[in-house]
């Protein structure tokens, strides 16, 4: 004897905690990230100036940018990935993006003290 289920229901995830202070977060998160970053730009930009300019010669400034570009980069396909991650998805946008801030907010100050402590 075979009981019937009925149509099969798809149900879309709901939004999980998408609560107003989720977005308050994410936007003091992802600023202090940009105001971060440019501070890690303008002291990058600042020392290959001044490596440049204690040159005899204007060279590159690649060879000084090369391993904190590489560092985002591979900080950015990490955290990209953890953002689509299946379980990750979940969540609601606001929640994602304001659970992601602090990691982003550590990936400038990572850089300027990676270069820091390779330099010494």
């Amino acid at each position: 004897m075979s009981v019937t289920q009925g149509p099969v229901r798809v149900v879309k995830p709901r939004d999980l905690a998408d609560w107003p202070v989720f977005a308050r977060l994410a936007r003091f998160f992802w600023g202090c990230a940009a105001l971060l970053t440019a501070v890690a730009v303008g002291f990058f930009f600042l020392a290959s100036a001044v490596e440049s300019a204690d040159s005899e010669g204007w060279r590159s400034p690649w060879p000084i940018v090369r391993t904190p570009v590489t560092q985002v980069a591979v900080a950015a396909v990490v955290l990209g990935g953890l953002y689509f991650a299946p379980g990750f998805r979940r969540l609601a946008r606001t929640t994602r993006l304001a659970l992601l801030g602090p990691l982003v907010c550590a990936v400038p100050v990572f850089v300027v003290l990676w270069a820091c402590a390779a330099g010494a």
